[in-house]
């Protein structure tokens, strides 16, 4: 019980605010896995049903479900780092219950407190094309971006030989695009708190357009896939029959057996693409048929075509 209460006595300041870190029992640069493990084998060791009536132990599992709740949230765990307990509290607290006499006596800044800790970056928006084929199947993507973050040194405070006296550093980053069946073009990725952070502002976010590549064949208008194929005067007078490769390497069979009047389409139903959370519907693909017509006829072409075409 004594090195209980001397434990828990030495995670508090001058100030009253409680050290998480050494609460946890890590380091400044831990990782946010290494802070959730920490959490997970203190909040069983403390934990009210294995110390029933032990006030202090109590105490303990509430300052590292506090610890954790700071600490596993990058943009909390920054505001701690810059302005400890006090400015998690301003954070935290609703807009009405903001105290603007409050001291975050590590800041400087001229802007109100309220204003300090809420400050988020910028939103990164950024286009990423993918194959057709990819709104069809599915697929997922690495992004791999660079941003600024906040230097944790070991000990404490952020000035160290990795950022050289700087409080951020650069980081990579990789980020995974989730592209479900049937997005639709333009469709937005968002990956909140992913963008840079720096002593004066938080993580912003960062948005992704979903956009088509451009395919040699097919052309995205919401669900269906439009293609365009030239046939000759026979072929739209009589008939044709053309095979070419889908989006996903099948073969697609495109046919006519009737005359095509000018600019005339034919529609094949469900190979188009699937539909957004209706999966098992697909939109259709939509032939456009472009005539070639002779540069030029002889005398005997044009009479035979005169005659033909007098029959009907």
């Amino acid at each position: 019980m004594f090195w209980v209460l001397l434990f828990s006595l030495s995670l508090i300041s001058s100030d009253g605010s409680r050290d998480f870190y050494q609460i946890l029992g890590v380091q400044h640069d831990v990782s946010d896995r290494e802070i959730e493990r920490a959490y997970m084998r203190l909040s069983r060791k403390y934990h009210p049903d294995k110390n029933k009536g032990n006030e202090k132990s109590a105490e303990m599992f509430t300052n590292i479900n506090d610890a954790y709740g700071t600490l596993k949230d990058s943009n909390k765990r920054r505001i701690y780092d810059l302005y400890g307990e006090p400015g998690v509290h301003v954070y935290e607290a609703p807009q009405t219950e903001m105290d603007p006499m409050l001291s975050l006596s590590r800041s400087t800044h001229p802007d109100s407190n309220t204003e300090r800790v809420r400050r988020k970056g910028k939103t990164v928006k950024m286009h990423f094309p993918v194959d057709l084929v990819d709104f069809l199947e599915g697929r997922v993507y690495p992004l791999q971006i660079s941003r600024s973050n906040m230097c944790r040194c070991p000990q404490a405070g952020f000035y160290c030989p990795k950022c050289k006296g700087k409080p951020t550093i650069r980081e990579n980053l990789t980020l995974s695009i989730v592209i479900e069946k049937g997005f639709d073009e333009g469709t937005v990725a968002l990956f909140k708190n992913a963008g840079d952070v720096s002593e004066v502002n938080g993580p912003g976010n960062i948005e992704v357009t979903l956009v088509s590549k451009p395919h040699p064949l097919f052309k995205r208008k919401g669900s269906d896939l439009h293609i365009t194929i030239p046939v000759t005067l026979k072929e739209a007078l009589t008939g044709f029959s053309r095979t070419v490769q889908h989006i996903d390497g099948s073969s697609l069979n495109i046919q006519s057996n009737s005359p095509l009047g000018f600019g005339q389409t034919l529609i094949i139903p469900g190979q188009g693409l699937p539909k957004y959370l209706f999966p098992d519907e697909r939109g259709d693909v939509v032939v456009h048929t472009q005539i070639k017509y002779p540069k030029g006829l002889s005398e005997e072409q044009q009479n035979e075509l005169a005659e033909t075409i007098g029959m009907y």
